[in-house]
């Protein structure tokens, strides 16, 4: 997510792998990279559930916990996937993600705030995060993010109610784009996969 592809992403896969120990899959959405065709919200879900699929049945991969992290509408899309794949999942990190389009429309393009319930593509994670009744959530929250307001990232995490439990982290100087790189930010999932995944 966070309009970038798989390459703006291997730092963040980097200090998973040596960090964490994770093995890490990495998605490439239709429409994204190298991927071809164009993207939809439909597209989008067949390729996140094809991959979850995938190491399902992977012969190594399927004996290991499972957690799905997204940025922006990666975070959409996780929260989407693993609230249609629970008992595949082991924990949901996401960053910057918003309530759903209709609900972001507004604070993106104040114009059209008269015109969201034209959107084709809704993403609407606030009804999706009802839906998780066990996996642990992080989310995590760049509180100077000009794109998706932290009411959003807020809101998402006050309405969730997992027996997994819940965390939440902003960061101060955190814009949309560098979140990822705030002092603190891979200490913040360590606790997280220590104490909710691990232990």
């Amino acid at each position: 997510g966070n309009a970038g592809n798989m390459g703006d992403c291997l730092p963040i896969a980097e200090r998973f792998y040596k960090n964490f120990k994770c093995n890490v899959v990495m998605l490439s959405y239709r429409g994204y990279g190298l991927s071809e065709g164009t993207p939809s919200e439909k597209g989008l879900r067949t390729d996140a559930q094809t991959v979850l699929n995938y190491i399902s049945e992977h012969e190594v991969l399927k004996h290991t916990k499972l957690v799905i992290y997204g940025q922006s509408l990666g975070g959409a899309v996780s929260i989407d996937l693993v609230s249609k794949n629970e008992d595949k999942v082991a924990g949901l990190i996401v960053e910057n993600t918003f309530l759903s389009i209709p609900k972001l429309l507004p604070h993106v393009i104040p114009q059209l705030r008269h015109f969201s319930f034209f959107c084709t593509q809704k993403w609407e994670s606030d009804k999706a995060m009802k839906l998780i009744k066990r996996v642990p959530v992080l989310f995590l929250c760049g509180a100077i993010d000009e794109l998706i307001p932290t009411e959003h990232v807020m809101q998402l995490y006050e309405m969730t109610n997992t027996e997994g439990g819940k965390e939440f982290q902003s960061f101060p100087n955190g814009t949309h784009q560098d979140t990822v790189a705030q002092p603190g930010y891979f200490d913040v999932i360590e606790e997280f996969l220590l104490t909710k995944v691990v232990g």
